[in-house]
């Protein structure tokens, strides 16, 4: 029994030996490998390194990315680039947007619209949605001036009810205050348009603005039968703005004006001035339908102020002095006007003639002493 036991157990022991000579070389080169994949771990990534996906790009967040297109959209507006700005603002929807960026986003939207209903529509909307907004003054210029344009004049003139004379100093503010009076105007309001002109002239005198501005006023004047204060505000037009935007309509208002006060002879010496000065307005036209012809030398300055005329008689009553006036037309006298006097209780003074001497006016004077038993009085005009 020991013996086999013995040769069991050796046995066993040399199948062992054989396993462990079979198993070194496999050890030997796995312990191989581990030093290579050691020393080589600086230079090479684990196979977990490379395989694994790199982190998320994170997108722009939607404020910020609509932020730095609507500054890019007002840049574009300010150069011009209505088309730029609109396909920068394609897709911004300012419900969206925190409160100061969509009031931006809504406003500019609004003044780039492709028609004018939808111009109305957008900024009425902005109106609604930001009735305390920066740009609030703005928009309601723009939707009023667009209901003048529609000839919507009461609603222009309620939209800019929020522009008052006398603390106007902003462009923005100058230009209200003139689309408001024009908007009466229109409305058929003269004498009230006349009024807030006259309230605005602090506002308005010697602004950028004051060209539009007294031409308003004139216009006012006469429609509201106040000839010599429309010549009053042309004559200032046509001094400082000679060559302005508004000098060929300042130009013929004057002569329509003059010939509204009578005085015929300087109404037509001052339609062939516009005729020489702008043959190619529309009012030169106007003017050479009326009969006008440029031909001759250019006629220099205004025949306005200065010279003479006679005052034939003075009144307590209008009524009286028109008739006087009206029948000294009928008889061919010229330049016929009817003044109002500044006293407490009016006086209405009614002259006749422009002359530029004191003879020539004697002249009238006598005649009309010989004719029509008139006393005269030669007088400045």
């Amino acid at each position: 029994m020991p013996r086999v036991l013995g040769v069991v157990r050796g046995g066993m022991k040399r199948r062992a030996n054989r396993r462990w000579m079979t198993a070194a070389p496999a050890l030997a080169l796995a312990a191989v490998l581990l030093a290579l994949a050691d020393s080589g771990a600086g230079a090479h990534p684990a196979a977990a390194e490379r395989f694994r996906k790199p982190a998320p790009v994170r997108a722009e967040p939607r404020a910020a990315q609509a932020e730095r297109r609507l500054t890019e959209a007002r840049r574009a507006f300010e150069r011009g680039r209505v088309e730029e700005t609109r396909a920068l603002l394609k897709g911004i929807d300012p419900a969206q947007l925190p409160r100061a960026l969509g009031e931006g986003a809504a406003f500019l939207s609004a003044s780039v619209a492709e028609d004018a209903a939808t111009s109305d529509r957008l900024f009425d909307e902005y109106l609604k949605n930001y009735p305390r907004g920066a740009q609030r003054r703005a928009a309601t210029l723009a939707l009023a001036r667009s209901q003048f344009a529609q000839g919507d004049y009461r609603e222009a003139e309620n939209l800019l009810s929020i522009f008052s004379p006398g603390v106007e100093r902003d462009p923005l503010g100058r230009e209200g205050l003139i689309w408001r009076g024009l908007s009466q105007l229109g409305r058929g309001d003269a004498a009230g348009a006349l009024q807030l002109f006259e309230a605005a002239k602090s506002d308005l005198d010697g602004s950028p603005e004051e060209e539009a501005y007294y031409f308003g006023a004139a216009e006012a004047a006469l429609r509201a039968s106040r000839p010599r204060e429309a010549v009053d505000a042309l004559k200032v037009i046509l001094a400082r703005h000679p060559r302005g935007d508004y000098a060929p309509q300042a130009l013929y208002a004057m002569g329509m004006s003059l010939e509204t006060m009578g005085r015929g002879a300087d109404a037509a010496a001052v339609f062939r001035q516009v005729a020489q000065r702008f043959p190619d307005s529309y009012e030169a036209t106007r003017a050479r339908d009326r009969g006008i012809r440029s031909a001759g030398p250019p006629a220099l300055g205004l025949p306005i102020g200065g010279g003479y005329s006679i005052q034939v008689g003075a009144f307590a009553r209008r009524e009286l002095a028109d008739a006087l006036a009206k029948d000294l037309r009928l008889s061919g006298v010229g330049d016929v006007q009817v003044l109002e006097g500044r006293e407490a209780t009016p006086i209405f003074r009614v002259r006749a003639g422009a002359y530029a001497t004191r003879d020539e006016a004697r002249a009238l004077g006598e005649r009309l002493r010989r004719e029509r038993g008139f006393s005269y009085n030669i007088v400045p005009r």
